[in-house]
């Protein structure tokens, strides 16, 4: 059996217009890293029938079929707007020309769904997921490395695997890089960041139902939540503020240094920090690690992402 490698694996994705109906596939990235697949539970029989020659049980059944998974992609400028807006919920978007204006905020419901196609590096074939919800969205950047967006799947099922399709990737692949970073504003101070990483979790659930092994689609079970985390150098004024319970809009912008209008800016609004630790353990640089929650306010709902390229869209390739 020849082998295979995880080079050239990608995920291709398209809306749906009715959930678990596949779609057709719109947009593709190549993949970091990926384990989309369906699990299927199977169960004993729940009676005392048994073998006698044996003792053993005499039968099973199939209790439930679950897709899941998590799949990691790098972050660009121009190629990320369907998964920010499947993670977030809502998106508008401004302008006539490039740069258009594309705003990202959390809604009370996410998208229908997407049609997702794993394809398995250099294997030939691919797996086609439907009914994803994104469930989850982390968003993380550290010194030296260029953004990466990873995301956790709830889906209903998918067919069996077959001959991979040929998805084409966007035009421009400008990746947000660290030094495109500006600084990062809590309760109007600028601080120099280490790292950050942004989580945001919309609580989903499956609904298993008599007729079906299949879960009918996921809705929301608990409240969402968006989380931030970063380091830094250490300074007193955030222990204080997380003593102090000081609540206040936080934001930081990536701007491509050389291509025009090509920007990223991130405001987490309503953030109060959880902790604020700077313990130390060498004789180096102390550093302090942060947490914060976000809150709605009733008309900031926690998150907004604006991104500026030349996507007419907000959900291009």
């Amino acid at each position: 059996m020849a082998v295979y490698l995880g080079r050239n694996s990608k995920i291709a994705v398209g809306e749906e217009s009715t959930w678990g109906t596949a779609a057709s596939l719109t947009n593709a990235r190549p993949l970091n890293s990926g384990s989309l697949a369906r699990t299927v539970t199977q169960v004993p029989r729940p009676d005392l029938m048994s073998d006698s020659g044996s003792a053993m049980r005499r039968g099973h059944y199939q209790s439930v079929e679950e897709m899941s998974g998590s799949f990691e992609i790098a972050a660009t400028y121009e190629n990320c707007g369907i998964f920010l807006k499947h993670a977030l919920g809502s998106l508008a978007t401004t302008g006539g020309s490039d740069p258009y204006s594309h705003t990202y905020t959390l809604a009370a419901d996410v998208p229908t769904g997407m049609t997702m196609e794993f394809i398995r590096g250099t294997s030939g074939n691919s797996e086609k997921f439907e009914g994803c919800k994104l469930n989850q969205m982390t968003m993380s950047i550290t010194a030296g490395e260029c953004m990466m967006l990873s995301f956790d799947i709830i889906g209903e099922t998918g067919a069996a695997r077959a001959s991979a399709s040929s998805p084409s990737f966007g035009a421009a692949e400008n990746l947000i890089h660290h030094n495109h970073a500006g600084q990062f504003n809590f309760n109007s101070v600028n601080y120099d960041l280490r790292s950050m990483s942004i989580t945001v979790n919309n609580s989903l659930g499956r609904r298993q139902l008599l007729g079906s092994v299949l879960t009918k689609e996921p809705v929301r079970t608990d409240f969402m939540s968006v989380e931030v985390s970063f380091e830094l150098e250490a300074v007193d004024t955030l222990y204080a503020a997380m003593l102090a319970g000081t609540q206040s809009d936080a934001t930081i912008t990536f701007t491509h240094p050389t291509v025009s209008n090509r920007t990223m800016a991130i405001t987490l609004e309503n953030v109060y920090l959880t902790a604020a630790s700077d313990s130390i353990s060498d004789a180096g640089i102390v550093s302090v690690s942060c947490t914060g929650m976000c809150e709605s306010d009733g008309t900031n709902e926690g998150l907004k992402i604006v991104v500026q390229n030349a996507d007419s869209t907000g959900i291009g390739n």
